[in-house]
């Protein structure tokens, strides 16, 4: 199986990577905090005019008909960059959802809307008590059993949530009776989205784990103690070491699993499952290492690794913890038996 990059998906992701790195700065972040909606128009008129939301809208909706391994290197860089922006179900699970279930009248009614970037849509898979992006959205596609539904936000009531991470905007849904459409090719497509959602979700850690850990070695290159610099000590290498060599392997299932996933493999859905429960155990290491190596300042409001391990946090639990996604591969497992 095929894994390296083409040469055009690694020009569209250096192409994200230079537009992302001049707007989400750790100081324009911060200033998003006490923003209304704590989104920046720049920063979603920057992915729009890159196409970014129609890359997974198929051809005949408007889009380019990619697939997954086409973000996969973008959604590292949104990680590495703490992007607050639920890019993750604006541009993978959201049209992949409508593209897969929809009717032909749904795709028609929604697909080209996300594609142009005039509509956006979120996704909740695991209930509608925390869905991201609730605020700036136009459509949610939610799980209901074995059903995918898709309900406009205008006539929903939205109530924001106290999380953690002041970035990721999480909000309550409440859905009108008979407000919402069933997706009929839903018994169909809900694996595939879960396969998205969780190769997705992986790229976006392995994004952020690095960034955690390139700037806990630039700290340890600097920070002294007992008149070296901390990097010099053993200990402090044999730690970095060990994050590194997680996240490096984690990155090789990743960039398999979006692969398979792209490609519709019959064992796709266990790829990814396998890819994110890897990609969580690097998160995890690296979260550790990162707050260990600065010590308390790492924690600290005053300090930018607090965005990085308190976004790593949220992302754990935000599309399956580590137990949810043992306990679904284990179903994986035996379903193919």
């Amino acid at each position: 199986m095929k894994i390296a990059f083409e040469p055009e998906q690694q020009a569209l992701a250096a192409g994200f990577e230079r537009a992302v790195g001049a707007l989400a700065k750790p100081e324009a972040l911060r200033a998003l905090w006490d923003d209304e909606t704590g989104r920046s128009p720049k920063l979603w008129e920057a992915v729009v005019g890159m196409g970014l939301p129609a890359i997974l809208v198929p051809e005949d909706c408007g889009g380019f008909g990619g697939g997954l391994v086409d973000l996969a290197l973008v959604l590292e860089s949104v990680g590495r960059h703490a992007v607050p922006d639920a890019l993750l179900e604006a541009l993978v699970t959201g049209p992949v959802a409508l593209a897969r279930a929809g009717s032909p009248e749904q795709r028609e009614r929604w697909l080209s809307g996300i594609a142009d970037g005039s509509q956006r849509v979120t996704v909740a898979l695991r209930g509608l008590a925390s869905v991201p992006d609730a605020h700036v959205s136009d459509l949610l596609v939610y799980r209901q059993g074995d059903d995918l539904l898709v309900v406009d936000l205008e006539g929903c009531t939205v109530t924001r949530q106290t999380v953690m991470d002041p970035s990721r905007r999480q909000f309550a849904v409440e859905v009108p009776e008979g407000a919402a459409e069933v997706l009929p090719g839903s018994a169909g497509a809900l694996d595939i989205v879960l396969a998205h959602e969780a190769a997705g979700s992986a790229s976006v850690l392995i994004g952020l784990s690095q960034r955690m850990i390139d700037d806990t070695v630039a700290y340890a290159k600097v920070r002294e103690q007992f008149g070296r610099v901390i990097g010099s000590f053993q200990a402090v290498k044999h730690q970095l070491a060990d994050a590194t060599a997680r996240i490096q392997m984690a990155s090789f299932q990743v960039h398999a699993a979006a692969a398979k996933v792209a490609g519709d493999a019959d064992d796709a859905r266990f790829a990814a499952l396998a890819a994110r429960q890897v990609a969580l155990d690097a998160a995890f290491e690296a979260n550790r290492a990162a707050l260990q190596l600065h010590g308390g300042i790492g924690f600290t409001w005053e300090h930018d690794l607090q965005i990085w391990l308190k976004r790593g946090k949220a992302l754990e639990q935000a599309h399956g913890n580590r137990g949810e996604i043992a306990d679904e591969i284990g179903a994986a497992v035996l379903a193919r038996l």
